[in-house]
């Protein structure tokens, strides 16, 4: 579904990518590890045309995407949901969830959207008029996935779920997370939690630096030694 190939990109004189490739098969649920800094971020917004590639490819569902301009990718149904959640604070839960049926093919099904978020989340739906600032770290995270999939997405891209919240609330997204990609929803999961995102994924990346350095199946990396020692915590 997608697959990335020698991508470098940057901010201006600053090349923080270098000669990325990995794919993403249609159903699966793939893991991007890494410490702050390694280019995670910066990863995920070229995928979603935020930052511009330098050079390279990025192939999703066959077509060449790397110079199209964010809301055409949002069209295509690459979907992502940012770090920090991003959401319109001073907007109702609804009206954000509102917001996320961008597209005329999402719009036209918005209110069957909105009833799914609302079996998955069922907080949202019990403060759907409510503002989304005044909520929890971990209900603004449900809420941001939640508009997410509004957007009908074809694959999700999930930066860092994970951050700011408590192991409670990091285990309740961890799941929806895992009932998302059971129903089928492609996801690219972008987190430092590395032990919690192999728990759940079909396979993962390591990036460093700007660049894979390791790759294979969530169970192969976990057993790891280097993997378990920098990123797990774990010794040998």
């Amino acid at each position: 579904m997608l697959k990335v190939s020698n991508l470098n990109a940057g901010y201006g004189n600053l090349q923080v990518l270098r000669n990325i490739s990995f794919e993403v098969n249609s159903g699966e649920l793939v893991s991007i590890l890494g410490t702050n800094g390694a280019g995670k971020t910066t990863l995920l917004r070229t995928l979603s045309g935020l930052i511009s590639a330098g050079s390279g490819q990025i192939e999703f569902s066959g077509k060449q995407i790397q110079k199209m301009r964010p809301e055409n990718i949002v069209k295509e149904g690459l979907i992502q949901v940012p770090e920090g959640r991003l959401l319109f604070t001073e907007m109702t839960v609804r009206e954000n969830l509102e917001l996320g049926a961008y597209s005329s093919g999402a719009r036209k099904n918005m209110n069957k959207n909105i009833e799914y978020c609302f079996q998955l989340f069922p907080i949202l739906k019990e403060r759907e008029n409510q503002m989304a600032g005044s909520f929890s770290g971990g209900q603004q995270q449900m809420l941001a996935i939640g508009r997410a999939l509004m957007a009908e997405p074809k694959i999700l891209l999930l930066d860092e779920p994970s951050t700011g919240l408590s192991p409670l609330l990091t285990k309740q997204v961890f799941d929806i997370i895992n009932e998302i990609k059971q129903e089928g929803v492609t996801v690219l999961l972008v987190e430092q939690n590395a032990h919690q995102a192999l728990s759940m994924s079909d396979r993962g990346y390591v990036i460093e630096n700007g660049e894979i350095v390791m790759e294979g199946t969530a169970e192969s990396l976990m057993k790891d030694n280097k993997l378990r020692e920098s990123y797990l915590g774990l010794a040998n």
